[in-house]
């Protein structure tokens, strides 16, 4: 029991030096020249025109994210329509090769009679 009341007095006495230190640390601007005041407001607005350039970066960049986000999506979907259309033209260009070669087979085995070789 001894024991705990010595450290509620010691954290007690901890939290009590921490609050003075702290009072002496925090000021006001009342203490201050105005020139410090002027500087204090002029720093005061320099950050803030440096973050209102910094908004405005963030909404020119996400601006620029969105439209390259729509050219990729274009970019995507006409992909897609290519693949799809240069399978049709193989398609095609097979069948087209198979009929040439038909026509060819057959117009040899004309010849062939024509010819008396067949």
């Amino acid at each position: 029991m001894t024991t705990l009341i010595l450290i509620l007095i010691f954290f007690m006495m901890y939290l009590i030096i921490q609050y003075f230190m702290g009072l002496s640390i925090i000021e006001g601007l009342d203490n201050c020249s105005s020139d410090q005041h002027d500087l204090t407001y002029k720093n005061t607005a320099t950050i803030e025109q440096q973050q209102n350039e910094i908004n405005d970066f963030k909404k020119t960049m996400e601006s620029r994210l969105k439209t390259l986000q729509s050219k990729v999506t274009g970019f995507n979907t006409a992909i897609v329509k290519n693949k799809i259309n240069v399978a049709k033209n193989a398609t095609t260009i097979k069948s087209t090769v198979s009929d040439i070669n038909d026509a060819k087979n057959q117009k040899a085995k004309e010849l062939d009679a024509a010819a008396g070789l067949g």
